[in-house]
């Protein structure tokens, strides 16, 4: 590949550091990021499981029932089969989730309670064991079932919205040096020394680009695998952003999810106002669903 040209026309010297950031352009750089974009959809599709699942999860048994426990003998007043099963696999039905309604009397009073469990549907009227914290016996079940739909292992679920959130800091903490080098950063001009063909994947031919540049007379290598073939084939070159201290920390604008824009002054410009709106459509769709779901947790 031939040398770049002294200088772009789309890539002016820029403004002496530090550069002040238009916010639009700052929230666009965080949150258009890919890993960033795909965590928020995590974060969005973990809303099934928390919203279905969590609520009716029996959590308080991994400590309710760990002491002393009191026995009583209760009545089976109503049975009705869950929407929920338990086991099964791809090709067989799980066992449904009875929730199974019963009654016992305690120092002269008629309690009441439910228990839930993938188990054949006792009769109406039958007799059965169930048991309680001392003292507590509103927190009676039947013995060997649960307290609710769901049983702790349930709980898997929260793995989700966890991955999301690991995704979003990984993609804030690459955002954060893409926007430290747009304010701090220097400009300078790569060359493409190799372009090597790696695979074709869902249509996309994936390139291994070799490039190199130029800073205080020393020589800067870099690589990056790529499905902008033109953008390496440009004779023009490649537009950098580097750490003016360390040249090896760079990134390749053109790039970029969402590269910044320079005007005549290399002044940072401000992110149109469709794409700020194309990136803030998942971030809004995600805080709108978990402000919804914490006030319906805190309203149960």
């Amino acid at each position: 590949m031939s040398s770049p040209k002294a200088q772009r026309s789309d890539w002016p010297k820029l403004a002496p550091a530090p550069r002040e950031l238009p916010l639009s352009y700052s929230i666009g750089a965080l949150l258009g990021e890919p890993l960033m974009q795909a965590g928020l959809l995590l974060l969005l599709m973990a809303l099934v499981p928390l919203w279905g699942v969590l609520p009716h999860t029996d959590v308080a048994s991994l400590w309710r029932y760990d002491g002393e426990l009191e026995l009583a003998t209760a009545r089976i007043t109503h049975v009705e089969p869950t929407s929920a099963t338990e086991g099964g696999g791809k090709h067989r039905r799980g066992t449904p989730v009875q929730r199974i309604d019963f009654e016992f009397e305690r120092e002269g009073a008629m309690l009441s309670g439910t228990s839930y469990g993938p188990v054949a549907p006792p009769e109406v009227g039958a007799r059965v064991e169930v048991e309680f914290p001392l003292a507590k016996p509103q927190f009676a079940r039947i013995r060997g079932l649960r307290s609710d739909l769901f049983g702790p292992a349930a709980l898997m679920s929260l793995l989700f919205p966890l991955m999301g959130f690991v995704l979003c800091l990984l993609a804030l903490v690459r955002a954060l040096r893409v926007l430290g080098l747009a304010a701090k950063g220097r400009s300078a001009l790569a060359c493409t020394q190799e372009l090597k063909f790696l695979r074709t994947r869902k249509r996309r031919d994936y390139h291994r680009a070799t490039y190199s540049f130029v800073v205080d007379g020393a020589e800067i290598h870099g690589k990056k695998d790529t499905t902008a073939k033109a953008l390496y084939e440009d004779e023009r070159g490649l537009r950098v952003l580097h750490d003016a201290q360390r040249p090896q920390r760079h990134e390749l604008v053109d790039e970029l999810p969402v590269p910044p824009q320079f005007d005549a002054l290399g002044r940072v410009q401000s992110l149109p106002r469709r794409k700020l709106a194309k990136v803030l459509i998942l971030p809004t769709l995600v805080s709108c669903g978990y402000v919804a779901w914490a006030v319906a947790m805190a309203l149960r």
